[in-house]
């Protein structure tokens, strides 16, 4: 033997050909395939809807090998047992797959082993049908899926948990509701996937940024992720908001991983109806809203002929931004109003929604006198308090001075009866001689005199200028200013009547004041007065029950019937009245005062 020893350790090479032999051998041996088989096991039996099940599949194959499978067995692709009928009742969180390779007798067989994490899809009697691995097949086993949450074990705290809260107990149609989502878990969280909140019959959005910080709940220490929504109901009845569920996972203290998932309890809020006793026209629930205006000339003083611009902002707590209606603004014959296209603005942040809507109008002042602007009204409900409350613009006085016409003469100085200019006073100075007195005099009406021709050559050259500028402007005659831009203003109305956008309101009463020059329009509803068409009313009276009434969601908008009228309307003459016709912009009694000087 210690001679066989010594002849090896001699003769390596003859050692390492050997070996080879033997696997080769063993690679090249082709015998009987072994009967495939097919085993499922699981962890447990009995669970409830948050917890994991471990099914452990095997299954044996025979396999032949070669030089180049023993040498790449890392990439190996091995065939898997046909799971999808498993996913019908469970969902597949997790799977791992190990193989082992095993020649008895020259018979190669691959033993392949599938373990896999399931999530039970809902509760009751849950079933793992026959599961298929090539020829071979398993048998079905029955799984208990306990509804509701596992109880931690005694003394311990569960590992993953969701809660919802809600900021009020019920609320209005159209409220705001915060809703906030809390995720609490254990370990170093891997991967993970929060649902987020959903419901038909309202409006969702996203409050701030996420936040992640620690929290101790129920005496252990979690990491906690928290997210808030904003929520408008948009029916009366109940919100139902079902349950937020949680799946993921993360790694424990001890280095194992773990498979979280919970679901939230679900949360039913009541949603009152709109109070009878409301007043509005629009319903306007909010904790807070105001309504201020701001002027371009503080003094609210403006000449005839020329503009001043008032600006009124709607701003509310607790409401988006496009529930905001037009504001209702009237104004005198003495002024001519140009409002400017609304701006709308909201932002979220974490607390609550801050909207606004900001409406600037020119004003042309047409006739010098003082006018009163009627009050703004703005009925709304306040959710804080639970009662209506009005947010009012007082009325307000402009003040409309003449326009602007020659520059006054400076009266001469006074003299005595025979026409001569009276000396200055001597006051404490020596008595000033006769000579001197003519000579200041001769001066001071040289100057009197050159100003009042300086004054009369403007007012002549000012007047010449005006009646020249008219001239060439209409021909000699006096015309209102007409609006040259009517077909861009009606593709822009038929446009916004089209997409059901509350810009058409805006649009319709300046298109009409271009199509119809010698006609007042303040607003859309003056256009279909004017018309005398009650179809054309009435689907205006649709538009605006679309963008502002209480049910503005509940069906799609069709412009098509307004756009028909507006066209038919178009398409009409053009007829004034004396009584309808629009002041000139420079009305004639300016031109004449300008004149005469």
């Amino acid at each position: 033997m210690v001679r066989h020893a010594r002849q090896w350790a001699r003769s390596p090479l003859i050692s390492l050909f050997r070996q080879i032999a033997l696997i080769v051998g063993l690679v090249l041996t082709t015998n009987a395939l072994a009967a495939e088989q097919l085993d499922v096991q699981v962890d447990r039996t009995t669970l409830h809807e948050n917890q994991t099940l471990t099914m452990t599949v095997t299954g044996q194959m025979p396999f032949t090998m070669d030089l180049d499978t023993l040498f790449n067995l890392n990439d190996l692709q091995l065939p898997e047992p046909e799971i999808k009928a498993l996913q019908q009742d469970f969902e597949i969180v997790g799977n791992h797959q190990k193989y082992s390779l095993n020649s008895v007798n020259g018979d190669a067989t691959a033993t392949i082993t599938w373990t896999y994490q399931l999530v039970p899809k809902k509760a009751g009697t849950l079933t793992i049908p026959s599961l298929n691995f090539r020829d071979a097949q398993s048998s079905p086993l029955t799984i208990t899926v306990r509804p509701g949450a596992a109880p931690p074990p005694d003394g311990t705290a569960p590992p993953a948990f969701v809660e919802v809260t809600a900021d009020k107990s019920d609320v209005y149609v159209q409220e705001q509701l915060i809703l906030t989502v809390q995720l609490y878990y254990q370990g170093n969280l891997i991967r993970g996937d929060l649902a987020q909140p959903e419901q038909d019959d309202a409006i969702i959005e996203t409050m701030g940024e996420q936040k992640e910080y620690s929290r101790i709940h129920s005496n252990a220490n979690y990491h906690v992720v928290e997210r808030k929504y904003v929520i408008y109901p948009q029916t009366a009845g109940t919100l139902h908001i079902k349950g937020i569920a949680f799946n993921g996972q993360a790694r424990g203290p001890d280095g194992r991983l773990n498979f979280l998932r919970d679901t939230s309890a679900p949360l039913d809020i009541p949603v009152k109806d709109i109070p009878a006793s409301f007043t509005g026209k629009t319903w306007l629930p909010a904790s807070s809203l105001e309504l201020n205006e701001t002027w371009s000339d503080p003094g609210r003083s403006i000449a005839a002929g020329k503009s001043i611009t008032r600006t009124v902002e709607l701003s509310a707590l607790g409401l988006l931004g496009s529930a905001l209606p037009p504001l209702e603004m009237q104004y005198p014959d003495a002024v001519r109003s140009y409002p400017d296209s609304p701006e709308l603005d909201s932002s979220v942040d974490s607390r609550t929604v801050t909207s606004s809507r900001t409406q600037s109008t020119a004003l042309v002042a047409v006739s010098p006198g003082k006018i009163t602007l009627p009050e703004t009204r703005v009925p709304w409900w306040d959710t804080v308090n639970d009662q209506e409350r009005v947010a009012v613009i007082p009325e307000q006085t402009l003040t409309i001075t003449p326009g602007k016409g020659a520059p006054a003469a400076v009266p001469p100085a006074k003299s005595d009866q025979a026409g001569t200019p009276a000396p200055p006073s001597s006051g404490n100075k020596a008595q000033q001689t006769p000579a001197a007195n003519n000579v200041e005099s001769a001066n001071l009406w040289l100057w009197i005199s050159l100003i009042l021709a300086t004054g009369w050559a403007l007012t002549v050259l000012f007047w010449w200028l005006n009646r020249k500028h008219k001239q060439s402007a209409d021909g000699g005659t006096e015309r209102p200013v007409q609006n040259n831009s009517e077909p861009t203003l009606f593709k822009k109305l038929t446009s916004a009547v089209e997409a059901g956008s509350d810009e058409a309101l805006t649009l319709m009463p300046q298109w009409a004041a271009a199509r119809f020059g010698g006609h007042r329009f303040r607003s859309a509803g003056d256009v279909a007065r004017f018309s005398g068409d009650n179809e054309l009313e009435a689907a205006l009276n649709k538009l605006q029950r679309h963008l502002y009434a209480r049910d503005a969601a509940a069906s799609p908008w069709d412009g098509s019937g307004l756009k028909e009228k507006l066209n038919a309307l178009r398409e009409q003459a053009q007829t004034t009245t004396e009584d309808e016709s629009l002041a000139p912009l420079y009305p004639q009694a300016l031109h004449s005062a300008s004149g005469s000087h």
